[in-house]
């Protein structure tokens, strides 16, 4: 929470972090395990039934690097104790990136507070190289 007394534009990006590594699982070179339910500010409900475990079909030391992100604040969100309800989806896939649209709602009022988009570009952490999604992992993330 801000002197404004809602969460704060920064933590909102926290938030989105969450709900993508809810959503997707942590990389597997990252040593992080997966997040364990009730933790953050994701819900219960999301990290059971959201899960597109992407990493698992990338190849060993593929990193997801944020390389845009676009952010509207619609209302602002007050600070309740609760999870935040977000709904999520992969928007666009396209060779080497995907972009991950939100919709984050107020967990008591069910006011739409943030419209929001991250674009995902996958990269080989030792050459820093792209690497390209197969058809089969373009076809998985666009379903």
């Amino acid at each position: 929470m801000d002197a404004y007394g809602h969460v704060n534009n920064v933590t909102m990006m926290q938030v989105l972090e969450e709900a993508r590594v809810a959503l997707f699982g942590p990389p597997p070179s990252s040593g992080e395990p997966a997040p364990q339910v009730g933790e953050g500010f994701v819900g219960e409900a999301q990290r059971a039934s959201a899960q597109l475990p992407l990493f698992e079909t990338l190849p060993a030391g593929t990193q997801a690097l944020v390389a845009e992100n676009h952010v509207k604040y619609r209302s602002p969100l007050a600070y309740r104790g609760v999870p935040v309800r977000v709904q999520m989806q992969v928007s666009k896939v396209t060779a080497a990136s995907l972009v991950v649209a939100y919709e984050l709602y107020d967990p008591v009022t069910g006011v739409h507070c943030v419209s929001a988009t991250t674009t995902l570009a996958f990269f080989n952490v030792e050459t820093g190289s792209l690497v390209r999604l197969s058809t089969e992992q373009r076809e998985q993330l666009a379903a």
